[in-house]
């Protein structure tokens, strides 16, 4: 039986951060792509398959948010952690909770501990409603 490694999709603009997950994760035994913005993730995506969808809330060319909600409605099964180096993303973040999300936010530059703590589904401050989008508590 082949053992199945947890597909991560990365979706950061910033090149040496994406670099650094994708590192980081690969070396934690994840299967990793990376994408520099949405549409690269739209792309990405529909092969690889994600497990779950590491995004960054500000992107060159779509928000986060609106990333993370198109590919969890073609992978009704993703998980999605959302990350933000800015202070500008409360807004998108309250738009959303309006619509009913709550996403589970991590604070850029996320420490590797704690990244793959939250990813391994660990115990932190959040959990997951039945769509599998993180609610922060």
């Amino acid at each position: 039986m082949v053992e199945r490694r947890p597909k991560i999709l990365i979706v950061e603009d910033e090149a040496v951060v994406l670099h650094t997950l994708e590192l980081i994760l690969q070396q934690n035994g994840y299967e990793v792509r990376g994408a520099r913005d949405g549409q690269e993730a739209f792309a990405v995506a529909p092969a690889f398959g994600p497990h779950t969808l590491l995004c960054d809330i500000n992107l060159p060319d779509i928000d986060g948010i609106s990333v993370s909600l198109r590919l969890k409605h073609e992978f009704p099964q993703l998980r999605v952690v959302l990350l933000s180096g800015e202070i500008g993303s409360a807004e998108l973040l309250e738009e959303a909770g309006k619509k009913g999300y709550q996403f589970e936010v991590l604070a850029k530059p996320a420490e590797p501990k704690q990244l793959l703590r939250v990813l391994a589904g660990g115990k932190s401050s959040s959990y997951r409603d039945s769509s599998g989008i993180h609610l922060v508590k």
